[in-house]
């Protein structure tokens, strides 16, 4: 973690996101209807890939046997680690480097045991800002406040983790109305246009992320595609402000909202 963390500093990243809603990863039946899990396949890891002190725990550790058949999935699946891990892909087969890294990955990124204590441990280690992101409830968006930490991020995950979970807007609202103006609220989950902005920052939101939107976009259109996401989804929120009569992001708040 201490690796990762300065890695992030020294390419001049501005804050530090702790998920807390993914110490495990909850039942997801699309994911498991279309057998997709890509860590297992080594996508989505590079950042520990890449990370030296990583590297060194894969060299330490030894190899886990494999139990399973082997057929032309099983193969495809190896190939597919060993040049997806950085380096000479025929190297990396031959050490078999790029199957012990998706082992090693699954035996360290979920860990139940974290607690909030373990915070200040990452407090230690860097001076960038710490921000929760996966808080649905009041008494956690309290104590991340009374300890120090620099802003909250409200988020249930889009709905991926515990299936009809409270609504993060639900949530956004409430947890403002506790803690309004004493700390940055960010928010995600369910925006997917300049309208859904706008009343997330009408309940209190600082900051509103865009999730899968994007992800369309860069599929259909790559980067650009992205960038024309963006700027219609501004136009449209910038338009919905002039519509509500709000002249400026001080004007925006619950007022404009109907709540029948």
């Amino acid at each position: 973690m201490r690796s990762l963390v300065q890695r992030a500093e020294k390419v001049g990243c501005r804050g530090i996101v702790v998920t807390l809603d993914t110490t495990f990863l909850g039942w997801r039946v699309r994911d498991l209807e279309n057998a997709s899990l890509p860590f297992l396949l080594g996508k989505g890891i590079a950042q520990y890939t890449s990370d030296p002190v990583f590297n060194d725990l894969i060299r330490e550790e030894p190899e886990t046997p494999s139990t399973g058949r082997l057929n032309w999935h099983a193969l495809k699946a190896f190939f597919g680690m060993a040049k997806r891990y950085p380096g000479n892909t025929l190297q990396n087969l031959r050490s078999r480097v790029g199957l012990k890294s998706v082992q090693k990955f699954i035996n360290i990124y979920s860990r139940p045991s974290l607690t909030w204590n373990d915070l200040g441990f990452l407090r230690s280690i860097t001076t960038l800002p710490i921000i929760l992101k996966g808080i649905l409830h009041t008494d956690d968006a309290r104590r991340a406040y009374d300890s120090g930490i620099d802003a909250i991020y409200v988020s249930n995950h889009g709905g991926r983790q515990v299936d009809e979970a409270i609504g993060a807007l639900d949530a956004l609202a409430i947890i403002n109305k506790d803690l309004k103006g004493k700390l940055p609220i960010l928010f995600d989950s369910g925006i997917r246009n300049g309208s859904d902005a706008y009343k997330a920052l009408a309940l209190g939101a600082t900051m509103v992320g865009v999730g899968r939107p994007y992800v369309y976009a860069l599929a259909v259109g790559g980067e650009q595609g992205v960038y024309e996401l963006l700027e219609n989804m501004v136009a449209e929120f910038e338009l919905t402000m002039a519509l509500c009569g709000s002249t400026s992001l001080s004007e925006v708040d619950i007022d404009h909202l109907y709540r029948g």
